[in-house]
């Protein structure tokens, strides 16, 4: 086996950071929570001797915030009785389009037809009042990172079909102890140095008399097979011979993925304890949302990590690294006035800036499910597609991603060389 990887390290859009923080503390920059629901993942975790700490635990006593219209509140004081019950009238009509469909289909029992409406569509239809219309939209625009008016309603509704099972609770409950890079560093480690190759990015993937020639890094590789698991962005420069089928090519081309920006801003004290906070922040700011990022690490001080997504995180994108960090901690002191003064140091990662992802997951647009999602879980003769976005299940999580290269390697298991 060679596994041929374009960057300088292992795990993609797994990306523990590190660098300096105080305490020795870290926080993920890229793919964090780890679901109940996510067998897959749990089951490679234990495999590898992997501990998981549990998120949930010692948070029952604190409070999350929203901030809306520069004002800030608690999340059960903004939630009222009448708001809480139109989240609940959403979450139920949602169910009850899900109830029908076919995550192995998905444009079978009226899929095509949820296909061609977006997620605000949906919302407008059910005429959602005004006072739960922000905690709708922040939702999706969180899980997606996407506005509501540019993810497919049939993907919002697969997706629930898909945690019918798992209750609130459930959600992201762990993270992998020392952090989830750990998780493919453990792989890289079982597979052996003279096996994997770094700063080797693909140019070319040519099929031809039965065997497959990869060049990478100015090298070529002859093999039987070969499993593409570099998200779909990565490859528009790759070169394909023969051409790839018209909707792969078109996936490779057009889907849409989320936009993403994850700023981690270290602070001397975990000042949103002391006020009786847990760190969770719902916010109309360009910041969009506020979570610590190490709730189960020792030490005084604490990382808040600040989750800028959809227009707000393009928006964040496009400033300078330093500009990024200044203005997520401007947001957060308008929100925990005083917080300033206790910044001590940051980090911060755009996903749509960086050369290899282009982007933080799949976020299918309307029409996008039904052009492109079965076409990529097949093989292409000695291709084999494999990552978060070739998953039926769980896309856009690392779940997906786990679960595809278990459905890879049983296919090639079967197929032979």
């Amino acid at each position: 086996m060679t596994v041929l990887e374009a960057r300088g390290r292992v795990g993609g859009r797994v990306h523990t950071l590190r660098g300096g923080f105080a305490a020795g503390q870290h926080a993920e920059g890229g793919g964090e929570y780890i679901d109940t629901g996510h067998r897959a993942m749990r089951g490679l975790a234990r495999e590898l001797g992997l501990e998981l700490e549990d998120v949930r635990v010692g948070t029952a006593n604190f409070d999350d915030v929203v901030y809306l219209h520069g004002r800030r509140t608690t999340q059960q004081k903004a939630t009222t009785d009448g708001v809480g019950a139109e989240i609940d009238r959403v979450a139920a009509a949602l169910d009850r389009l899900a109830e029908p469909l076919d995550l192995a289909r998905p444009g079978a029992h009226g899929g095509v037809a949820l296909d061609r409406r977006s997620v605000a569509d949906f919302f407008d239809e059910l005429g959602v009042d005004p006072a739960a219309r922000p905690f709708v939209d922040h939702a999706v625009r969180d899980d997606y990172n996407v506005e509501p008016e540019q993810l497919s309603l049939l993907s919002y509704a697969l997706d629930d079909k898909a945690a019918y099972n798992q209750p609130d609770s459930g959600v992201e409950a762990f993270r992998i102890r020392g952090g989830n890079d750990r998780l493919a560093m453990a792989l890289r480690d079982r597979l052996g140095g003279r096996a994997l190759h770094l700063h080797a990015p693909v140019t070319a993937i040519r099929q031809r008399s039965g065997r497959v020639t990869v060049v990478a890094g100015g090298e070529r590789f002859r093999a039987d097979r070969c499993v593409v698991a570099a998200p779909l962005p990565a490859l528009r420069d790759v070169e394909f011979e023969p051409a790839l089928p018209s909707a792969v090519a078109g996936a490779i081309r057009d889907l849409q993925y989320g936009t993403g920006v994850k700023t981690l801003l270290q602070y001397r004290s975990r000042f949103w304890r002391s006020q009786g906070f847990s760190g969770d922040t719902i916010t109309d700011l360009p910041v969009n949302a506020t979570w610590e990022a190490t709730d189960r690490q020792p030490g005084t001080p604490g990382i808040l990590l600040c989750y800028g997504v959809g227009a707000p995180g393009a928006a964040y994108g496009r400033l300078a690294p330093a500009d990024r960090v200044d203005a997520a901690r401007s947001d957060v002191d308008r929100i925990y006035p005083g917080s300033a003064a206790l910044f001590s140091k940051a980090a911060t990662l755009a996903w749509q800036n960086e050369m290899y992802t282009g982007g933080a997951y799949t976020a299918y647009a309307p029409g996008q499910v039904t052009r492109f999602a079965r076409a990529l879980r097949f093989p292409i003769g000695r291709i084999q597609l494999a990552g978060e976005h070739t998953d039926a299940r769980f896309p856009g999580y690392m779940e997906g991603a786990v679960r595809s290269g278990a459905r890879v390697a049983r296919a090639i298991a079967r197929l032979g060389g």
